[in-house]
Parts: C-alpha cells; structure tokens; sequence
C-alpha cells in the first residue's frame, strides 16, 4: 500500500483521539517523510534502515531539538503501531529504534507576586511618552477578559488549547464547575474555579451581552474564540508590562500543580484535575513540591531556631 493511501486510513482512525496540536505535529513529520521517501513508496518497503536515515535526515536538516526530534520518533511509533494491527506488516521501529533522548527543561513557577503584577498589567496599556514629554496610558478594553483569564488558569492548570477552547456552556457560574470537553487525547474532565476567579469570570462577562451556549467564554472583540498564538502574546505582553521574564501560559499549569501539592492536596487528586494518563508526569512536581517543603522546614525548624542542644 502506498505510504498516503496508509496515511489516509491512519488519520480515519486516529484523528479523534488526539488535540489539534498531536494532529498538527504528526502531521509534520508523516509529510517530511513521505517528501523524503517520495509519492511512490510502499509503507510494507520502508524498513528500519530507512526510518533511521530519515530521523538523521531531519537533525541534519531541519536542526530539530532533542525533544522535537522525540516527538517525531513518537509519531512514526504510533504509524507503525497502527500499520501492525490494521495492515499486518512487521513494526520496524519498536525494539529497533532507540526512543531518542532529551533533557527534560527545569519546571519553572510564578510566584504570587509574579501573578498579581500580571493581574495588574492588564488594566493599563504600557506607557508611552507624549510630545509635551509626560508619559500617558489607557485603560485596555480587554483588560476584564484578561484578568479572568490569567486567573482561571492559575486556579485550574487547564492547557491553552483547552482554555481556548471553551464554550459558555461549559462554566458552571453557581458552583465554579469547568466541564473540559477537549482535553489531550480528547478526554473529558472537570475542574473548579474558586470563588476568585468565579468573581474576576462574573466581572467580565457582566461586560458581555449574554453569551449563547455554544459561545465562547473568553470571547475576542468580535466574539470569536481567542487562539493560542493570541493568549500567548496577550501573557507574554503582560508580563512584559509587569516585568515578569520567562512567561508562558503552560507556567501557569506548572504553578497550579506546583501550589496544589504544597496546599494539601495529593497525587491522584491531582493527576485527576490534569488530565494526565499517567503519574510519571505528576512525579515531576511532587519532588518540586517536596524538595520547597524540606527547604521551609530547614528555614522554619523550631530545633535549629532555638539552638536546642
């Protein structure tokens, strides 16, 4: 079968079990692959040999990451994996191919302080200078709307395309409930916003004509879903405003975990509000979390404080 024609049966399956984001990167890698094999290649003639030249082919021209190039290896397994039980052909990376290698980046948090400097930021456009050389701002009409974001995000962990996702059905404005319809993988979840970001919600949707159902929640100007690119630009330029360094919206997930652990709550709960498969992933925070405790409890311990001998 020709590498598209399996290509095509692939996505007729798989496509509804991953976010827009798995598609889009996926879909990256099969269309290197198949400019690298050519239009006429039969996937049952793509061998291991071929798959190892293509991984070095795109280090050496596309100068991928260690996890970019990870990501690549995950795509291909999972092509592989489908082809095994839908075509009957041998998988030829499994036990063959080394999962490529990379460091995982330190996980980094906001602080309280870093947050409520952004909470500020979105009232007020920067400074600018006026010809008679006083500075001046304006108030940003989008500042409510921003503010429920940030919010809403460091309450509940949810992923940017999640949060872009959301529709006014989804909320729940007397209990705080966040029904995720489209989580990683597609799967379905709840989560709650505290009566903080339920209030910072009801402050700027009291700006909005009732929204409909299917609308979104966090609506641009001409109420349309707010995208990824655009939440990003609209934290990067807040914290900026703010003077905050290194920001970026999946922080905010990092500082919910982060924070959730310190405060109490554990692993499985935590896992469950993520939406993560599995607890390898949660092990990360739960040593960051353990790891603040034994540093407060050396700066805090009664014995070394009162010199007990």
């Amino acid at each position: 079968m020709l590498l598209l024609d399996a290509l095509n049966g692939y996505w007729l399956e798989k496509r509804r079990g991953f976010s827009p984001h798995t598609v889009s990167d996926y879909q990256v890698t099969f269309k290197r692959l198949a400019s690298f094999v050519g239009p006429e290649a039969h996937i049952e003639h793509i061998n291991t040999g071929v798959l190892r030249a293509f991984l070095n082919h795109l280090v050496d021209e596309y100068k991928l990451s260690d996890k970019t190039l990870c990501n690549a290896w995950t795509a291909l397994s999972s092509l592989w994996t489908w082809a095994e039980l839908e075509l009957g052909i041998p998988h030829v990376i499994r036990n063959r191919i080394t999962r490529p290698k990379y460091r995982r980046p330190q996980i980094e948090t906001y602080t309280q302080s870093d947050v409520q400097a952004m909470l500020n930021a979105c009232e007020h456009a920067a400074t600018w200078q006026t010809r008679h050389g006083r500075q001046a701002t304006s108030l940003r009409p989008t500042g409510l709307r921003d503010k429920a974001i940030i919010m809403t995000l460091v309450d509940t962990g949810l992923r940017a395309s999640e949060l872009c996702q959301l529709k006014f059905r989804d909320y729940n404005q007397e209990n705080g409930q966040i029904f995720v319809r489209q989580g990683k993988g597609d799967k379905e979840r709840i989560v709650y916003a505290s009566e903080s970001s339920r209030r910072a919600i009801w402050r700027y949707l009291s700006t909005r004509t009732k929204p409909k159902a299917t609308e979104p929640l966090f609506a641009t100007r001409t109420n349309q879903h707010i995208d990824r690119d655009a939440l990003r630009h609209m934290i990067q330029s807040a914290a900026k405003r703010a003077g905050v360094a290194k920001a970026t919206v999946h922080r905010f997930r990092h500082t919910f975990a982060v924070n959730f652990l310190r405060n109490g709550g554990n692993v499985v709960e935590l896992q469950e509000l993520l939406g993560h498969e599995r607890l390898e992933t949660i092990r990360i925070y739960v040593k960051l979390a353990t790891v603040d405790l034994e540093r407060a409890q050396s700066r805090s311990s009664v014995a070394d404080n009162w010199r007990l001998k």
